[in-house]
């Protein structure tokens, strides 16, 4: 039975092996020194204690064991920014993550956001796939000058990474 929580501080260890077990797949993608000037697989319990502060949590748990994690904030009226989003490993391509990704919308909906955007990394495929077939879109930069994405980006985009979006 899939159930979603915010989760408890006891399981931020927990957390944290799950987000950078999920990381490891960047290792195809990039060298070990891009890989760790991303900071892929390096998310620690003092970084989920200091994100707290700002973001929102939300885990996803089949039979109680955890599966998934989620970081997003609201970013302004209008745009719920999705940080994170990940499954562990051997629960991947079972259709979790897009179920969790549209608890996230419902989310954003409760706060009243027009938009859900997050970044992705041009490299990973699996997650530019992923998007695309929860009706997410590229943006571009004239996307993102046009209402409802004109106050997601305060700068330009990073040319290695996408900004995706999908009206809520």
């Amino acid at each position: 039975m899939l159930r979603f929580a915010k989760p408890k501080k006891s399981e931020y260890p927990q957390i944290v092996d799950l987000v950078n077990s999920a990381d490891q797949i960047y290792s195809n993608t990039c060298s070990a020194r891009e890989f760790k000037e991303c900071g892929y697989a390096s998310e620690s319990v003092d970084d989920l204690i200091k994100g707290k502060k700002n973001r929102e949590y939300l885990c996803a748990y089949d039979n109680d064991v955890l599966i998934g994690f989620s970081s997003f904030r609201l970013k302004n009226p209008q745009t719920v920014w999705l940080s994170m989003l990940h499954i562990a490993p051997r629960y991947q391509r079972k259709g979790l993550g897009s179920i969790f990704l549209n608890k996230i919308e419902e989310v954003g909906k409760k706060f009243k956001a027009l938009v859900l955007v997050l970044e992705a990394d041009k490299k990973a495929t699996w997650a530019i796939n992923f998007y695309k077939k929860n009706y997410y879109r590229i943006l571009s930069d004239k996307n993102l000058e046009k209402y409802p994405f004109d106050k997601v980006l305060e700068k330009k985009q990073v040319k290695s990474r996408y900004i995706f979006g999908k009206k809520l």
